[in-house]
């Protein structure tokens, strides 16, 4: 906010609050403030203007208003992307319909120097990622141990149906080719060394049941 006396000293006479103004911004960015325009004296229009150089970056939403006692007059101040980084003029104030003018610096932006230093101080800062915990190569989280249980229970659940189908099927086959009669002449024989590699099987998945099955434990 920048407060602008006018008629205060004599006729037509312009003081200011301060002889600097400060925006600090960075190319692609803007800011507003407020120019507090306050008459002693008889109503007048106030011209308000800055130099061409900063045409681009100083706009007034009234550039001319009529000030009775105490006017507000928004001004936006921008820095186009491709802008400089720094820009620094005068805001020039007009009364007495151009018979008195006066300014006030205002700078824009930010200097080299105060960047390398807004640079440095950005880089001192030490930025830890969030700690996670790692088991082997894959860091552990709520969401992967419960897919992990789900997917395990289809597995065991489909591996239990086969080693019941296994059992299933070779006790058949054991009952039936204990008592000849039932297959016939013809019946199903897989030789010694076959029924013997069915029994093997057939023991350890019965053994496999045995140990895993929820009720057996």
């Amino acid at each position: 906010m920048q407060q602008i006396h006018i008629n205060r000293l004599g006729v037509n006479s312009i003081e200011f609050e301060s002889p600097v103004l400060n925006v600090p911004l960075v190319p692609g960015s803007e800011d507003s403030f407020e120019l507090v325009i306050i008459n002693y004296g008889s109503p007048t229009h106030v011209n308000l203007s800055v130099d061409p150089h900063l045409e681009d970056y100083v706009t007034f939403l009234d550039d001319n208003p009529y000030v009775t006692h105490e006017e507000y007059v928004p001004v936006v101040v921008r820095i186009p992307y491709d802008g400089k980084l720094f820009n620094t003029g005068n805001v020039f104030v007009m009364v007495g319909y151009g018979s008195r003018k006066d300014s006030f610096t205002i700078n824009i932006g930010t200097e080299k120097h105060e960047i390398g230093m807004i640079r440095d101080e950005y880089e001192d800062t030490v930025f830890e990622p969030p700690s996670c915990k790692i088991s082997g190569t894959r860091a552990s989280s709520p969401l992967l141990e419960m897919a992990g249980k789900s997917f395990r229970a289809v597995d065991m659940q489909k591996l239990m149906v086969l080693m019941v189908g296994i059992v299933v099927l070779i006790a058949a086959y054991l009952f039936i080719s204990s008592i000849p009669h039932l297959l016939g002449e013809k019946g199903i024989s897989f030789g010694f060394y076959p029924s013997v590699f069915l029994a093997i099987i057939f023991t350890a998945a019965a053994a496999y049941l045995f140990v895993r099955l929820p009720f057996i434990r």
